[in-house]
């Protein structure tokens, strides 16, 4: 958790929105300068290009990301058969850069002025990303190009559910949010999602207007129930749905209560794949993002074009992907997917009543953990089972718990299981989170939950 993020959570709700706008303001120019204004015109031109010029331009820019890497990464530099034909190279698993970081930095640029991000991946395992500051506004380029197939021009007023730690635990009363005007968002708090809060979620949404909704589909979820159950809806232009699978209820649900279309957005903090949805309704991966091969069992393997200072080559991403062939209607030139199955979890409920999804934070920024995983038979408690390596230490455990404490609160205790290894389930899949807890499962009837979100009379 950053500085920034606990004096915040420590801040008066008056004075929180200013902070925000603040610490926003002073990181604008590094995610939109120059770099990203050249990007976007550069990527609405090639929505216009044919699919032979855009298999062209990919292969051009992989052989530079290939170029580079032979000579300026350590661990490719040593590689035995160095060519710039990328089915020659080997696949990368995440442990193997878990385990040297510092072999997979580029000696090009010194380490303190890269962009540093965690990711914990579907695995729970943690592992930190840099990438540079070009490359950063490459990624806020990508974003904000979809949303433009939403029509949704840059700038636009945002509303997120998407994990942000904007109220304590502790809070029980609004606001569950906080206003960044330097970007023109609304962050809500993805971790106080019960029946009592969801009405005034609904009703702030209402009043701040968003043109789009970004969230994650449990999140999504929850606050679309209680709309539906609201004499005032919030009316965005789109919502755009990440970090999870989309599951159809779901999608069914959010669009009905919004009045607007869903889009995925597929991607991960190691920039390797992006996929994402246009407004007919197909899935297309942009080959101007990064090169998507799969493997015979449909594991997704992502190059990612862009970042030179932490290349992800034949990146073994976790996710099953189906690709399509054809064209879609929309006529852009990107290859068409058909399917992405992948980060598909529980929702953690707490004992009052709170469904919180995406729990993955909890291991963002610490050292040793190879993988993990939460088990929930009871809202008052939360299993961690751990796979531990010779870093783990225990301050990694009381970073945990410290994480935990401020997303779940202080009634739900929080127990260590260190483990060999983490069983997969059927098909080989690895689930981050599961709960025995009733309500706990994403995958429920609309009929089931509707009455559980209804507006207090």
């Amino acid at each position: 958790m950053t500085t920034q993020g606990n004096l915040l959570l420590r801040t008066p709700p008056p004075l929180q929105s200013l902070l925000m706008s603040l610490g926003s303001g002073l990181r604008y120019r590094r995610r939109f300068g120059a770099v990203f204004s050249s990007a976007m015109g550069q990527l609405e031109a090639n929505e216009r290009l044919s699919r032979r010029e855009l298999l062209f331009k990919q292969r051009a820019l992989t052989h530079r990301l290939l170029s580079d890497a032979m000579v300026h990464v350590a661990f490719f530099r040593r590689m035995e058969s160095r060519t710039d034909d990328l089915a020659t190279w080997p696949v990368l698993e995440k442990g193997t850069i878990r385990n040297a970081p510092e072999e997979f930095l580029s000696d090009r640029w010194p380490k303190r002025s890269l962009v540093r991000s965690e990711t914990s991946g579907t695995t729970g395992s943690p592992l930190s990303v840099y990438c540079t500051e070009d490359a950063y506004q490459w990624e806020m380029a990508f974003r904000w190009r979809h949303r433009a197939w939403a029509g949704i021009p840059f700038g636009a007023r945002g509303a997120y559910l998407s994990g942000h730690l904007v109220a304590p635990h502790t809070r029980t009363r609004p606001p569950f949010w906080v206003f960044d005007g330097a970007e023109n968002r609304l962050l809500l708090s993805s971790y106080h999602l019960n029946a009592d809060n969801l009405p005034a979620y609904v009703s702030e949404l209402a009043k701040f207007g968003p043109e789009f909704i970004h969230g994650y589909p449990s999140s999504l979820l929850l606050v679309a129930q209680a709309a539906l159950n609201s004499p005032r809806r919030p009316r965005p232009r789109a919502v755009f749905a990440a970090s999870e699978t989309l599951l159809a209820h779901q999608r069914a649900i959010i669009e009905e209560a919004f009045g607007c279309k869903v889009y995925v957005w597929y991607g991960q903090t190691e920039m390797t794949v992006n996929i994402v949805e246009c407004e007919r309704g197909s899935l297309h991966a942009r080959e101007d993002y990064g090169v998507l091969e799969t493997s015979p069992d449909g594991g997704a393997i992502g190059t990612g074009l862009r970042n030179h200072a932490m290349p992800f080559i034949r990146y073994w991403t976790g996710d099953a992907i189906k690709l399509d062939g054809g064209e879609c209607e929309c006529r852009r030139p990107f290859g068409l997917v058909r399917s992405i199955e992948g980060r598909m979890e529980d929702y953690v409920v707490t004992p009052n009543g709170s469904r919180i999804g995406r729990l993955d934070h909890l291991l963002k920024g610490v050292t040793g953990v190879v993988e993990a995983q939460i088990l929930q038979d009871d809202p008052s408690a939360v299993l961690l089972r751990i796979v531990r390596d010779q870093d783990y230490s225990m301050e990694t455990e009381e970073a945990i718990r410290r994480e935990a404490l401020i997303r779940m609160g202080s009634q739900v205790r929080l127990d260590f299981d260190y483990v060999e290894s983490i069983p997969r389930g059927p098909g080989g899949k690895f689930r981050f989170v599961v709960s025995n807890v009733p309500g706990s499962s994403v995958e429920v009837e609309r009929r089931s939950v509707a009455a559980d979100f209804a507006e207090p009379r």
